[in-house]
């Protein structure tokens, strides 16, 4: 039996590139990273997966946590955006299309590293959890949901524009920054 406190930690983003920590004071189980994946026998950047996750005692429901700072990637894309709806002849001169084509394009395009990095999270995240049910023995389904943590930093419109998003791609998806973690999250570990 896989004894899941061994990987129970703290919730913390990477330190950024200034060396600066942001984190709470909450726990759950690392899934990537030396956590729960590479017990499964999952070896680094074999498949990608979110950062925590959290399971509830009836073993039925599951929280992925990502915790990422993708506000620059949220800002350009937001940005590009809004620059198209405006209709500016720029964007569609310069793609030689209609404005209409030139938004299903950033919404393709553009959108698609930040959304293609989060699906990829979720199903490699799923994969492991699966696993670690067959090694387990358990035979109900569960129910899973992802919580992506932004940095502090993230503004409301940056949450609310990733939300619109994702909304409809993955199961539940909540979206918070890292001071409103503690209601968002499955449950709280001790």
């Amino acid at each position: 039996m896989i004894n899941l406190n061994e990987f129970k930690e703290t919730i913390r983003h990477k330190d950024s590139k200034d060396g600066i920590s942001e984190g709470c004071s909450f726990l759950a189980f690392k899934i990537d990273d030396n956590g729960l994946s590479q017990h499964l026998g999952f070896k680094n950047g074999q498949i990608n997966q979110t950062d925590y996750f959290l399971i509830n005692n009836e073993l039925t429901k599951v929280q992925f946590i990502e915790l990422t700072d993708l506000s620059e990637h949220i800002n350009e894309c937001i940005f590009a955006e809004s620059m198209l709806r405006s209709n500016t002849d720029s964007f569609s001169t310069i793609l030689n299309k209609s404005p209409k084509h030139a938004v299903k394009l950033v919404n393709s395009k553009i959108w698609s590293e930040v959304l293609g990095e989060l699906k990829n999270k979720w199903m490699g995240s799923i994969a492991v959890l699966e696993r670690y049910c067959r090694r387990e023995q358990y035979e109900q389904d569960l129910q899973y949901s992802l919580l992506i943590v932004l940095k502090n930093n993230a503004d409301s419109r940056q949450i609310e524009s990733l939300a619109f998003k994702l909304s409809g791609m993955m199961g539940k998806i909540r979206i918070c920054n890292t001071s409103s973690i503690q209601s968002t999250l499955l449950l709280k570990l001790v």
